[in-house]
């Protein structure tokens, strides 16, 4: 299966100011009326309606903590279904745009707003988040409120078919995500960077995102991931609803010795609590009963369905997987996290181990396309999934991402202002 995660950054096209949570018109109204026209269902947090449901679809729209807008796409067959399902998505947040005379960025990065501007989305998970973050990193608010993502999760047979895929995931996230760079703004400025998203999550939180080092060992296996996330502290345990916070310690902690809170109440691990600790941890690719890949920016629809392409073309062909696997088979976490900062400054023209950038995403968006082909699953149009990675191509061919274009156009066209992105609409 293909499931697709896309956020989005929601505005009031007047102000050119982000949508707060009632303030309004405000998320709030928007969720009214997608309940209203397209028979979503509400999800509550306490009294405040914090996502929505459509169950029959199994698909959700969650909010992220400053008010970005995500769809978590259903458990797709084929690409084909995926894009059908984001443009009926795309269509009604486009119909609410226009009922609320608002916008929609799909960009990585907040281009001009900062955490102090953001919404305050009032849910309880995220209340903590705040309170824990500016304590292990410089930029968790910003992660949280300003940057948005688009991810891919995927299936894994077994473990040994985890453990290749887990390896290649982790190891191609830089090289995968470079293509997708779409945010070269903060604060309304440039900053050298292709993307600010992966800027403010190298400086979140060590102990729970990046690139783990264990990915990288030919003989990972799940236990290894749980070993990892044993030692990661916790934000906290959730009993009849109410979230308790055990300050500051790992799960193996907690595992052995249970905690007593303020009040002398104990507790002990329950299987959810695992299940709810796995969800606080946010490395470049996590593990759950499915691959998440979650290195690429958000980006607009033909953005969203080429990353779902590349990775469903490299990773659901045997032999692909494997020819991908050579390719990756010697590099290193130190390796890795070269090359993610190389491909930040460089971009397309960064060099890695003595080869041009632009050769080796050429030959991962080949073997992608040689999948595609083999899987052969055409539309009413007599077209295979081939077909959504040609925007890939085309960056590949003009060697200019998203980012290098705004760059560009922020140079020329925009005589150096930030302010006329809101136009582009990015859906």
């Amino acid at each position: 299966k293909i499931g697709t995660e896309n956020e989005k950054f929601l505005f009031h096209k007047e102000s050119l100011r982000p949508l707060q949570y009632s303030d309004g018109p405000g998320i709030v109204d928007v969720f009214k009326i997608l309940i209203e026209q397209f028979h979503w269902s509400p999800i509550f947090d306490g009294d405040n309606v914090i996502g929505l449901s459509d169950a029959q679809n199994d698909r959700n729209i969650s909010l992220e903590p400053g008010g970005q807008i995500e769809l978590s796409g259903s458990k797709c067959s084929n690409l084909h279904q995926t894009n059908e399902e984001f443009k009926q998505y795309h269509s009604q947040i486009e119909y609410v745009c226009n009922e609320l005379n608002i916008g929609a960025l799909g960009l990585g990065f907040s281009p001009s707003w900062g955490f102090n501007d953001m919404a305050r989305v009032p849910k309880t998970r995220y209340a903590i988040m705040r309170e824990y973050m500016p304590k292990v990193g410089s930029h968790g608010l910003d992660m949280m409120h300003c940057s948005a993502t688009t991810q891919v999760n995927l299936d894994y047979s077994d473990e040994n078919d985890y453990t290749k895929k887990f390896r290649v995931a982790m190891a191609l996230q830089p090289l995968i995500s470079a293509m997708f760079f779409n945010s070269p703004f903060l604060n309304g400025r440039l900053t050298g960077l292709l993307s600010n998203r992966l800027r403010v999550w190298a400086n979140t939180d060590n102990d729970r995102c990046g690139y783990l080092p264990f990915a990288f060992d030919d003989q990972n296996k799940f236990e290894d991931y749980a070993q990892y996330a044993l030692d990661v502290p916790m934000y906290f345990i959730i009993r009849n609803g109410r979230y308790i916070i055990p300050n500051h310690m790992s799960f193996r902690n907690f595992l052995s010795n249970g905690f007593v809170d303020d009040k002398g109440e104990n507790f002990s691990a329950k299987m959810d609590d695992w299940e709810t600790h796995l969800s606080t941890l946010f490395p470049q690719v996590r593990l759950k009963k499915f691959l998440e890949m979650r290195g690429a920016d958000s980006g607009n629809h033909s953005s969203i369905l080429s990353l779902a392409s590349i990775w469903t073309g490299l990773m659901y062909n045997n032999g692909v997987l494997d020819e991908v696997y050579k390719i990756i088979s010697k590099w290193t976490h130190s390796d890795v996290l070269h090359l993610d900062e190389c491909l930040n400054k460089d971009g397309l023209n960064a060099r890695f181990m003595g080869h041009a950038m632009l050769d080796l995403l050429k030959e991962l968006v080949s073997l992608s396309r040689q999948g595609l082909s083999v899987r052969n699953v055409r539309n009413e149009h007599d077209a295979t999934e081939e077909i959504y990675l040609e925007p890939l191509f085309e960056v590949l061919t003009k060697k200019r991402t998203s980012s290098d274009i705004l760059i560009s156009e922020f140079h020329h066209e925009w005589s150096n202002e930030v302010k006329p992105i809101y136009n582009k609409h990015f859906l």
